[in-house]
């Protein structure tokens, strides 16, 4: 009895182990390096204090290949950014993004060698930012300053891209995707600050956008 019980747990377990992996098709791990630009201005005024400058970074992206008809896979992104921009008074900031995003590709030629294919992003990204600018709106020479608080940057990504990967065996290759990642990244500062006639209230909003416009790198597929 106690046999028997072994042999139709062992042949749940066989059948259960197959659907599931019909059920999630082909897997693509995707790792790579990232060049992008940014920005940093106030959102009060319009006006860039920062100049662009190129950023540096890397992703690694988990995509799953659905078995069904049309040739779409669904996938999960995240990254990293860094960039240090320089205003023409000399003021230097370091600006840094970790978006978050859920993948949709569209792929026109599933080869076994060549995957060619158009992807769309949506998401959220997180960072920071630090610099001349940051302790400037913080720590103003000669003013006092009291209660001032800045958030964390933080704001909505998305991104559309066309890609291509070529594998040099059935499951090593690389890959490179070109396009449009905006990670529209916002912080906000608030506090008091002394005038001559007593303290102030002060809001300074400041968006730090990063445009991400190449990545490249390794992908395995399962």
């Amino acid at each position: 009895m106690k046999n028997k019980m072994l042999m139709k747990t062992a042949a749940f377990l066989l059948v259960f182990a197959g659907l599931t992996a019909a059920a999630f098709g082909q897997i693509t791990i995707s790792g790579g390096f990232a060049l992008s630009s940014a920005t940093l201005k106030y959102t009060d005024t319009g006006a860039v204090e920062q100049t662009d400058a190129i950023g540096i970074g890397g992703n690694v992206y988990l995509d799953y290949l659905l078995p069904i008809s049309i040739p779409l896979s669904l996938g999960f992104e995240i990254g990293v950014d860094s960039a240090s921009t320089e205003a023409s008074d000399g003021f230097k900031d370091d600006i840094l993004a970790v978006p978050l995003l859920v993948r949709v590709a569209y792929h026109f030629d599933l080869m076994p060698r060549l995957d060619l294919y158009a992807v769309g992003k949506i998401g959220y990204a997180f960072g920071s930012w630090s610099g001349d600018t940051y302790d400037w709106i913080n720590e103003n020479d000669g003013v006092n300053y009291r209660g001032y608080k800045t958030t964390g940057p933080s704001g909505f990504a998305f991104g559309f891209d066309v890609g291509a990967a070529y594998y040099f065996t059935p499951t090593i290759g690389v890959f490179i995707e070109a396009g449009f990642d905006r990670y529209s990244l916002n912080a906000e500062t608030t506090g008091e600050y002394a005038e001559g006639y007593g303290w102030a209230s002060e809001k300074i909003e400041v968006e730090l956008p990063f445009t991400r416009f190449l990545t490249f790198g390794i992908s395995t597929k399962f």
